[in-house]
């Protein structure tokens, strides 16, 4: 990647995510304090109208209504640096994503010049970190109905809901389209890939990269006292979530109603993800690899393994690791 592009044109960065790759920790302990260095992080005269965008990408006035905005705030602060941080840009976690090409290129209609940060995770890795997020605010259930796999093999997603449960095609999760679509909508040398798995273990480097991107000499990071979004240990999942449940398929729904969210499921969800978070997993924290049941995990290595690893060769050369 040439450093010279980098530095020459800092205007606009785009951080797409993907979810469950220590976005928070950007969020709130890198992007956020930029504001004291003068960028422009999620400026709430911008924000509203991009959510409401990808909320219907497809209606033209919200288009506009974005690029108005867009306008706007580049009028009245000309030269000051702008730093988006969107997760949800390349489409819903849940549908693993499959609205990537799409969102992309709408992304590059409203920001044609900006610098993509993308952080991939290993496929893997990955659905069982969704899982475990599905259970704070959902439905319980075993990880094999979250993943549908049913009858020793991964199969098709047949709906919205399965059992109750927000669920995955865990064939389908598109981690090299999506990096293929932002270089094919803005060019290699104008998107960062950088692996989760190496901005774990190389956070100085990671850091390095971005200030070059942002065009500021260092970046101070205040380090939480404690993790504050540690995922229901395998134990509390057992014993709360319906953990080792069946995974036979006895009702599927394409949308739930909202009073019934609202009213009956979400109180009690709520309920127990305070006593998971605050009183059990506090006390006791016992985990282990749910994948480990029916092979799971190597089934979904032999399939997305290789495809993977063409991204992780992209973030290693990015971060000087080879």
């Amino acid at each position: 990647m040439s450093e010279t592009n980098i530095e020459q044109d800092p205007t606009t960065i785009i951080h797409i995510g993907l979810h469950k790759t220590a976005t928070r920790f950007f969020q709130h302990q890198v992007f956020a304090p930029l504001a004291e260095q003068g960028i422009l992080f999620n400026p709430p005269e911008l924000m509203p109208a991009v959510h409401a965008l990808y909320r219907e990408p497809g209606n033209p006035e919200l288009f506009k209504t974005a690029q108005q905005a867009l306008t706007a705030l580049r009028e009245k602060y000309p030269n000051r640096t702008l730093l988006l941080s969107k997760p949800d840009i390349p489409g819903d976690m849940y549908e693993t994503y499959r609205e990537h090409p799409e969102n992309l290129a709408l992304l590059h209609r409203l920001f044609p010049e900006a610098h993509l940060l993308y952080v991939p995770r290993h496929p893997v890795d990955w659905l069982l970190s969704a899982y475990r997020q599905s259970l704070v605010k959902g439905a319980g259930g075993p990880i094999e109905t979250f993943l549908n796999f049913r009858q020793g093999a991964f199969q098709p997603k047949p709906a919205i809901f399965v059992n109750g449960m927000r669920n995955v095609d865990a064939m389908s999760f598109p981690v090299a389209s999506i990096y293929e679509e932002a270089v094919k909508n803005y060019g290699e040398e104008q998107v960062s890939v950088l692996c989760f798995e190496h901005v774990r273990a190389n956070k100085d480097r990671v850091f390095e990269h971005l200030c070059k991107l942002l065009g500021i000499e260092a970046i101070a990071v205040a380090e939480p006292e404690k993790i504050k979004n540690r995922s229901f240990s395998g134990l509390a999942i057992k014993l709360f979530c319906n953990g080792n449940g069946s995974s036979d398929i006895k009702n599927t729904a394409d949308s739930i109603p909202r009073f019934v969210q609202r009213w009956i499921h979400r109180p009690r969800r709520k309920l127990r993800a305070n006593l998971v978070k605050h009183g059990w997993d506090s006390l006791i924290y016992k985990d282990w690899d749910l994948l480990a049941r029916n092979d799971m995990r190597n089934l979904l290595t032999e399939h997305y393994d290789a495809e993977y690893n063409r991204i992780l060769t992209v973030s290693k050369k990015l971060m000087g690791l080879d």
